[in-house]
């Protein structure tokens, strides 16, 4: 009786500092998965320590929704990445012919990045009203970003008024640029309201 129970306190202590292989006959961690790793309910981790610039080979984890089942683990390399997460760029276009800044190409990968606006100004000579059905018309402004070639371009112009010729503006705007390996561009949600000033949109983004 003795001899088993010493066998047995044995095979106890060895199961406790075994590294457990998924996919490899080698495992050099407590678990080492050789091979995708697929999470369908939730995935958890602690707190991520800070991260420095000395640190090497840091990597993310992430679960991805997109995979077929939907919960396969994957990484991103920060190491690999050319911008950061988020980049904000201030912008300034002067001598624009009148105030059409019709079409100008940012040339950010429109499969890698998002890119929006912020903190526009404008600068310069007003656009002068115009009589529209017994009132005045100041016209169509805008200001945005969009797709065009593959890359992100910029707009910025009344689009049917323009200036005096002898009147000049300048733009200033903020363009914030987001890496696609952190943020999703979400389909767009189209909502009539009908004519009124109130309502509520037509659907919730699905943000899972």
């Amino acid at each position: 009786m003795r001899t088993i129970t010493t066998l047995l306190l044995v095979f106890v202590f060895q199961g406790i500092f075994a590294q457990v292989g998924i996919g490899t006959v080698n495992p050099q961690a407590d678990l080492h998965v050789g091979g995708d790793l697929l999470i369908r309910d939730n995935f958890t981790l602690g707190s991520l320590n800070t991260v420095n610039s000395a640190d090497e080979d840091f990597m993310l984890l992430s679960r991805s929704t997109t995979s077929t089942p939907t919960g396969k683990i994957t990484k991103l390399d920060v190491s690999a990445l050319s911008v950061a997460p988020v980049n904000v760029i201030d912008y300034s276009f002067s001598n624009i012919s009148l105030d059409n800044l019709r079409d100008v190409d940012l040339q950010y990968d429109a499969s890698k990045y998002i890119v929006g606006i912020a903190n526009f100004r404008y600068i310069g000579d007003p656009i002068q009203k115009v009589p529209a059905g017994g009132t005045k018309s100041i016209g169509n402004f805008v200001a945005h970003t969009f797709i065009s070639g593959g890359t992100w371009h910029l707009e910025i112009r009344n689009q049917t008024l323009d200036l005096d010729p002898v009147d000049s503006v300048n733009y200033e705007v903020t363009v914030i640029v987001y890496d696609k390996s952190y943020f999703r561009y979400l389909a767009p949600i189209m909502t009539d309201l009908g004519g009124n000033n109130t309502g509520t949109a037509s659907s919730v983004p699905n943000l899972y």
